[in-house]
Order: C-alpha cells, then structure tokens, then sequence
C-alpha cells in the first residue's frame, strides 16, 4: 500500500516540477540550519558533563560587595579555602586547587641543542586530587604518585608529539622560562574539545615554591590572593547543597579578613554545570545565546514548513477534481490522508539529503565562524541520529497534517464556491504569511542592533589610542637585556614609542585591590591597577588632566590615579589629592605619592562601566613591551623588532599582538551571534522569498483569464502589478506592525548586558521596514509585471 502512495507522490511531484523545487530548496536551508545549530548547542550543553562526579563538583568563585550596590565578580579564589572547607565541613568529599600561569617558555633539551616553544594559559600546579575530581585517561603514568615530588610534570600527548616527537617523553626534562626544570612524570590522553579545564602540562604543586619564591607560603595561606590564575574546586557529597557549604566558608572567612572589609567579600560554590555559561566568572558562551539560537533554528525550519502549507492550501482548488474522483473510486479520506502525508514526506526525505549537501559544501565556513569543528556522521552519533528523525518528524507534522487533513476532507460539490470566496485556508493562508514576514522582520531588526552595538564596542572611544601599537611579551625582567632592547628599538626609524608594561590598558585580566587614601581607613571599593614605565602615558596616548607624569623608577614610587578614583575619593579639582599618597592593596600595600590625574580610561571590555585606576611603575611586574609604530613599512619594521628581540632573548620565541587585535578578541561572543544572526537572517529571507515567488507564481496562473480579461478592458501594466500585489504589501505592514514591539523589548533586554551601548531608534525599524518592502517588491514584482505583459489573447485560450 505504501508503495503506491510514493509513487502517486512521485508523479504528482514531478507534474509540479517548479513548487515541488521551491519546496525542497527551502526546506532543505532550514533542516542544514537546524542540524548546524542542533550540533552546535549540543557541543556546548555537554561541556565537562563527562566527569564522573560532574553534578557534585563545585567551582568556589568571589563576589566582592560595594557600597554602591554594585558587585565585582572574579572567577578565582584563595588556594586556601578548599582545604579549610574540607576541614571544617565532613560533607566536602574532596578539595582541588589549580594555579594557572598565563603564560611560559618551554625549553627542550636534545643532543645538546635545546628548541623552545610558547604556551599560553595551559599550564598550571596542581597535585593528585585535581586527579582525583576530574576524569582524565592516562596513557602513561599514574595519577596517584606523578605530581607527589617536586620538579614533576604531566603533559597531555599532543604537547608529547610536539616536543618530543614519537619518542617516549617519560623521564625526559622541560626548562620553563629558562630557569625552572622538571621531568616528565606522565603522559594525559588529550582533553576533549568540550571542557573548560584544557591544562596540557600540570607541574607538581609542591614546585611553586621554587617557581614563586618568598611568595608561595603567602599564596598558599592568604585569603586576599584572589584572581582569576587561582581556582579552587571540591566536591560535594551526594544530596549537599552548596548553600550549606557557603554558610561555614562565610564563618571561616572571618578569621582572615578585618571586621570592615569581611561584609564585602562573599565566597560563592558555582556549579561546574554552570562554570561555560556564566559570562559573570568568564564563562564563554551564556545559556542567553544557546536558547536564542534553538528559537532561530525553529523559526528557520518553521518558515520553510509555512512555505510548504502555503502552497498545499493554496493548490488545494487545483487538486479538487482529483479528490473528487478518488473518492468516487471509493477512496476513503484516511486514505487520501496518508497519500499527502506520504507527498510531504517524500519532499523532506528529500531536503534533508540535499541539506546534508549544503553542510559538507559549507562546513569549513561554518567551522571557522563557530570557532569549533562540528561532526555530522550521522550513523556514528546516535544523539545526532535522534535529533534528526526528531526534526524530520517535527517537519512532517507541522508541514503536512494541516494540508492533508483539509485536502482529505475536501468536498468536491463545494469548490466552485470557496473558489469564489477564498474559503477559510485564505486567511489561514494569510496568517502564515504575516507570522512569516514576523520572523524575517524579527530577525533582520535583531541583526541590524547586534552588528551597530558590535561595531560601537570595537570602536568606542576607550581613552587611550591603541591603534598600531604592538606587544611583544618579555621573558623575564633582567635590566640589562631590557636597557638594551629598548636602545635597539629607539634607534629604529618607525618606532614613535616604547614602554614596558605589565599589560594594555585593556585587559582580560586586571589586577587591583583594595586603597588607602593619606591615614584615612582602607576605601571600601577596589582599584584596577596599570603597572607601566615612565613612557607609558606617551605610547598609548593617554591623557594627564593634572599633575606631572610618572618618574622612571624600578620600584613603586608615584601614581596616578584617573577621573573615577578621583572621584570616588570625594574630590572635585585633581589638585586637591595630588602630593598625597595612596596605599596599594594589590601591590603588598605599598605606599606612594600621587603625582597626577589622567583622563579616565577603559581597562576592562565595556560590558561594564569605568573602573577606578592606579598607574604605576615596578620592573619586576613588567611583562610585554608595547611599541608604538609608524603607519608605513610596518611589515619591515616588525622584522626589525624582532631581530632586535632574538637578540635580547635568544631562548625564547618571539611573538607579537597588536592592542586592536585584542580588543577585538574580547567580543569574541558578540561577533559569533552577529555572525549567526546575519547568516540566519539571509537564509531566513531566501525562504521566505522562495515561498512568496511560490505564492504569486500560483496566484498569477490561477487568474491568467482574469488578467487576460482586464488588459482587453484597458488595464494598464501598473494597474495589473498592483492587483496582483497588493495583498502581499499589507500583510507586510501588518507584520511590521506586529514585529516592532517585540524586537524592541527583546534587543533593549539584550543591551542591557553592556555598560556602553547604543541607543535603538525608530530609523532601525524603518530601515528593516523598507528592506523587507524592498526584497518582498522584487520577489513579487518579476511574476506581476511577468503576467502584466502577458499577451492576452493567449491568456483568454488557455484552459
């Protein structure tokens, strides 16, 4: 039985070559756009869901409270806090810290040569407990015993292979920084793309003592090292909240900060769940994004599915004598059911190999915009498997039982007058078109508000000029190789500046601490501090308002404070806190006088809003040389530097990054939905045209008698594009009408999300007005004025 009916679907697809195209071509960009973002929000649901003990492990995070109301979050936390949790609370199961270094050279040693390689943010100290809460697979090693001694590292196999070859890496030696060497103890399978822990060399923890001399026992002990390189994690006994844990760290916290500064620090257990999606403690993707992409998605596959309502209903007057007969024959409507439900599955079996196509066709695009490699083997993922016969399902459902059930219980005797009258599927018909139109306006609104606020955030003014300006990270702080950098590169033609730094002005990471003003007690805000040489100010630009600039010196001597601090301190004229000093939480309490104000300046992305800043200088903090150069020749010139460099540091390896480049990096989130939005906004609106071309190609051949009719009258050619036309352009405006408050609500929620934004205005619903107007006149237009010219006589003969 089934068989006939594909192939009665067959034919009559193949009689309606044209709509039967329309309709697959459009379904099938919505079912690859489906499956692209079904994988993609699959990818990232499953971050660190693979841990054996995933639902009881916790990150510890820091809120710190202001006075204000406002509230800062760090990710970090202090290394001692999980052991004193476990010691104090029989429920925590097990405790783990990790101390990330964010950066180090890598020295290999090899028939008397040594080859250097750079890693960045994935090495850290740990022991055999960060093993213990986390799975990771060892090829070679063992867990317990491999990071016990000092001097001990284990690296995963893709850093083996890239250091060591085929070789076994067991017992061979790595230099960090050219001073620090360890033995390799271990080998770690790789860490899968979908975790946030991606640490490829783990040094014993035991070792910080060497690598952080004289600082290590205050790190280990002090409940005010607090950043971002130091996390700290246990693991809950089953059935333990977290807010039971919460309450004794607030009890032990007591002990360790003064009566006026403990309200303000509040130790939070985050969930590891939880640790990729909250943008507060620098997750990457928000839970926000995931959900706007599922609904994008459905919208997308919905369009394609009203397409093919559309045109099912819309045919239904020319399939009215092949109903009727069928039924005389003895046709049963269940059974005229089934065979249009078998036609619309024929067409989206169809689409979704031709989907399939377009994401082989698109997949390194498409890679390369998500930023991670996507896997569409659909007979080796089962999740994948599901989630496609589930949509195809969906598509089938929502597309075809609608049609099928109007066209099985159609009465034949009664065309002749819904034909007259345009019957209910008419304004069934025409709700579909105005949620369509919706969606499409929706979606080119959404795109619009996204690129301007991208495009304001990476060109706001930020108080400080970072355009040409280059940072190339110096290895270690020795004067007399940074002296003689510094003389090689000033005598460079090109090179209008240079400073040594511990940063840019804008960083992701911005140390800071607590302040103290002349004898007054400790402020209750924190302060970002910006370590920097005398030539700081000059090489990005940034403006003294009062004040001399800083002093050359090689420890902390003078500060600058900007507009915010100032502000903050109760002063109005910059006179009037220059000359006085300022004690630095963040820099061991060290006390220095303020020298001048500055413009302020941002030092963090502009999710959030001015902080207040110290400027000062301290050689050992040093940690890139920022140079500013001359527009022209900067290919050349970077080859100088680095020349230069190799010079000055013949063990390392030389890199560079310009200040835009990375400003750009921090809206990372925002271009990957700005690129989704834009792509799902054209595919959107090529379905949505494909549909409309369908609508009016079969509405113009319905009234070719009619039109034929009226040129013998004397309609003109505008008069005919107009008729034809007309219904299309106010369901369009009705839909606008609909679209405007709800893309309004949505992007103002959206914006909220950054401190520097931009204004919506109503030019941004004209715009997206006028391109809908636009792409609807020249869908529709080529039909009518097709029909218009028509000669008609030929039209009146026609059957």
């Amino acid at each position: 039985m089934f068989r006939n009916y594909f192939k009665l679907a067959f034919r009559t697809l193949w009689r309606q070559k044209f709509y039967t195209a329309l309709n697959i071509f459009g379904l099938s960009l919505g079912i690859a756009v489906g499956l692209v973002l079904f994988q993609f929000i699959r990818f990232h649901l499953g971050f660190d869901r693979y841990h054996t003990h995933a639902d009881q492990l916790y990150r510890v995070v820091t809120e710190l409270h202001l006075d204000d109301g406002s509230v800062i979050y760090e990710k970090g936390s202090p290394l001692a806090i999980g052991t004193a949790l476990q010691a104090s609370l029989p429920q925590v199961k097990d405790a783990a810290v990790l101390l990330q270094l964010r950066g180090a050279t890598v020295g290999v040693p090899a028939h008397g040569d040594t080859e250097y390689f750079t890693e960045h943010s994935n090495i850290g100290f740990a022991d055999p407990h960060w093993f213990g809460l986390f799975n990771y697979t060892w090829a070679n090693g063992d867990a317990q015993t491999a990071l016990t001694s000092p001097n001990k590292a284990v690296i995963t196999q893709k850093l083996a292979v890239k250091y060591f070859g085929h070789d076994n890496p067991v017992g061979r030696t790595l230099v960090l920084d050219n001073h620090y060497t360890v033995t390799v103890a271990g080998i770690l399978k790789n860490n899968p793309d979908n975790t946030d822990l991606q640490t490829d060399i783990f040094l014993s923890r035991v070792s910080m003592r060497q690598y952080y001399p004289g600082w290590e026992e205050g790190m280990m002990r002090d409940w005010g090292a607090i950043n971002s390189t130091t996390q700290s994690y246990v693991r809950l006994t089953a059935g333990v909240s977290p807010q039971k844990a919460e309450a004794v760290i607030a009890q032990l916290q007591k002990a360790h900060f003064s009566p006026d500064v403990v309200k303000a620090y509040r130790f939070k257990l985050q969930p590891l769940s939880e640790v990729h999606f909250d943008g507060r403690f620098g997750g990457s993707v928000r839970r926000s994004l995931l959900i706007t992409l599922a609904c994008t998605g459905l919208f997308i596959v919905l369009i394609g599915c009203f397409n093919f309502i559309n045109m099912a209903t819309a045919q239904s007057m020319k399939r009215a004598k092949e109903i009727g007969t069928r039924k005389v024959l003895g046709g049963t409507p269940i059974s005229i059911f089934w065979q249009f439900i078998t036609e619309i599955t024929s067409i989206v079996l169809l689409a979704t190999a031709l989907s399939f196509l377009w994401v082989i066709c698109f997949h390194s695009l498409v890679a390369n915009w998500l930023q991670v490699q996507l896997h569409f083997n659909v007979l080796r993922d089962p999740s994948l498997l599901l989630g496609l016969v589930s949509l195809l399902v969906f598509v089938v459902l929502v597309s075809g039982v609608y049609p099928a059930f109007v066209l099985s219980r159609f009465k034949p005797v009664a065309a002749l007058q819904q034909q007259r009258t345009g019957g209910p599927n008419a304004v069934y018909r025409k709700g579909l078109v105005i949620l369509q139109h919706v969606i499409v306006q929706g979606l080119i609104v959404c795109s619009l508000i996204i690129t301007l606020q991208v495009r304001h955030l990476k060109t706001a003014d930020i108080g400080y000029n970072r355009e040409a300006v280059l940072m190339i990270p110096i290895p270690d702080t020795d004067k007399q190789k940074m002296s003689y950098l510094a003389n090689e590169l000033r005598a460079q033609p090109g090179i209008q500046s240079l400073s040594f730094c511990f940063q840019a002005p804008s960083g992701e990471a911005a140390p800071g601490g607590s302040i103290k003003y002349d004898d007054r007690n400790w402020e209750a805000f924190p302060a970002s501090t910006v370590v920097g040489d005398a030539a700081y100010l000059s090489t990005f630009q940034l403006t003294l308002l009062a004040g001399d600039n800083l002093q050359e010196s090689d420890t902390i001597r003078q500060v600058l404070i900007n507009q915010t601090l100032l502000h903050k301190l109760g002063f109005k004229e910059p006179g009037q806190a220059i000359g006085h000093t300022l004690t630095i939480g963040g820099l061991n309490d060290r006390t220095a006088t303020i020298s001048g104000v500055v413009k302020d300046f941002n030092v963090h992305a502009l999710y959030t809003p001015m902080d207040p800043v110290v400027i000062t200088t301290q050689r050992d903090q040093y940690r890139y040389a920022a140079i500013k150069l001359a527009a022209a020749g900067q290919g050349q010139l970077r080859e100088r530097i680095r020349k230069a460099w190799q010079a000055a540091y013949p063990t390392s390896v030389f890199e560079y990054r310009y200040v835009d480049e990375q400003i750009d990096a921090f809206y990372h989130k925002e271009d990957l939905l700005s690129n989704l939005i834009r792509t799902t906004t054209v595919i959107a609106i090529i379905i949505s045209c494909l549909g409309l071309l369908g609508l009016i190609s079969f509405f113009t051949l319905q009234r070719t008698k009619e039109i034929g009719i009226r040129k013998v009258l004397g309609a003109s050619v505008a008069g005919i594009v107009y008729l034809l036309s007309k219904d299309f352009f106010i369901l369009l405006l009705l839909s606008m009408a609909i679209t405007a408050p709800f893309a309004w609500y949505g992007m103002s929620q959206w914006l909220q999300g950054f401190a520097y934004r931009i204004n919506i205005s109503w030019w941004m619903f004209g715009l997206s007005g006028l391109m809908s107007v636009l792409i609807t006149l020249f869908t529709v237009s080529y039909q009518a004025i097709k029909a218009a010219f028509a000669n008609p006589v030929k039209s009146l003969k026609m059957d």
